[in-house]
């Protein structure tokens, strides 16, 4: 496909459309990479800014090491990742040529710099304990907890969850096309549906809204994902654990994939059920155990699927 654009801002909103057609990336996703490509689009297109080819493996590579060294942290990666996919859409329209995404360095970090924050089981234990004698809030609050930490749900899929999405009779949750724009279909453990049927009588305002959870005072409407976040934040402090580095509902996330895989799970069945698009996402929890990623990954990866 030889397609060429007039002029850079077309360049730029052609990669969106890619992103979001041929890809099928979030808005988010698009979103994070568009800062970037944009200024990549400003520093390689052409002499004249009017085709590219003048793009060479030394421009690549000097600009995405400009870009990283304007960050701190994981966000040193955010460049490599962004010109990589706009490489492989250049690729795609048969202005470069394939494979030049390969020509990017990597960012190197610390071996373990990476590993995403979770709970101990003993800091697992302190969040989920049950008040003796528990008030509304509470009832709402360890809902929303159990659906983070024992379905490794995101903030906006609980906060979304309506109750046409709970099939009582089959034992499934159903998780409407989000971030990967798919629907997924998670079984539903006793504990949790146990908890959500003891908020919906006893915790959750009388009203016609049909999202499952709610503010618990006038006006009554649904749970934003920033407040599911604060309900995170509240219970830690309640449970007297020390807010780190991430101290929202990702970082239970975090905490489900990792007794996930602690417990034998493939990263096949990791992925499925956070709804991650690909393994190499997955791939961070393979930090969590090192054993488990020797004894999980390496069967996967000999299958060649």
């Amino acid at each position: 496909m030889n397609t060429t654009y007039r002029d850079a801002a077309a360049w730029a909103a052609g990669y969106a459309d890619y992103l979001r057609d041929a890809v099928g990336a979030a808005d988010a996703t698009r979103a994070r990479h568009l800062p970037t490509v944009r200024r990549f689009i400003a520093a390689c297109y052409g002499p004249g800014g009017s085709d590219w080819t003048g793009l060479s493996v030394q421009r690549v590579t000097e600009f995405v090491r400009e870009e990283a060294a304007q960050r701190t942290g994981h966000g040193r990666k955010a460049p490599a990742c962004a010109t990589r996919s706009f490489l492989r859409f250049l690729a795609w329209r048969g202005v470069a040529p394939s494979g030049l995404d390969r020509a990017i360095p990597s960012v190197r970090r610390a071996r373990h710099a990476g590993l995403p924050p979770h709970l101990s089981s003993e800091q697992l234990t302190q969040l989920l304990e049950r008040p003796a004698a528990p008030r509304l809030a509470e009832y709402r609050d360890r809902a929303v907890l159990l659906m983070l930490v024992r379905l490794g749900l995101r903030a906006g899929e609980v906060a979304a969850l309506e109750l046409d999405d709970l099939d009582w009779r089959a034992g499934q949750l159903r998780l409407r096309a989000g971030k990967c724009r798919r629907e997924r279909v998670l079984p539903l453990p006793q504990e949790v549906g146990a908890t959500l049927v003891e908020y919906l009588q006893r915790g959750r305002p009388p009203c016609q809204e049909r999202r499952v959870f709610l503010t618990l005072t006038d006006p009554v409407r649904p749970l934003r994902p920033a407040a599911i976040t604060r309900i995170v934040q509240r219970n830690l402090m309640r449970a007297r654990i020390p807010l780190g580095r991430l101290t929202g509902a990702h970082m239970l996330r975090h905490t489900a994939a990792s007794r996930m895989v602690n417990r034998g799970a493939s990263f096949k069945d990791v992925a499925d059920v956070l709804g991650h698009c690909s393994l190499q996402t997955t791939g961070i929890y393979a930090k969590l155990d090192l054993d488990a990623l020797a004894s999980v990954a390496l069967p996967w990866i000999g299958g060649g699927r």
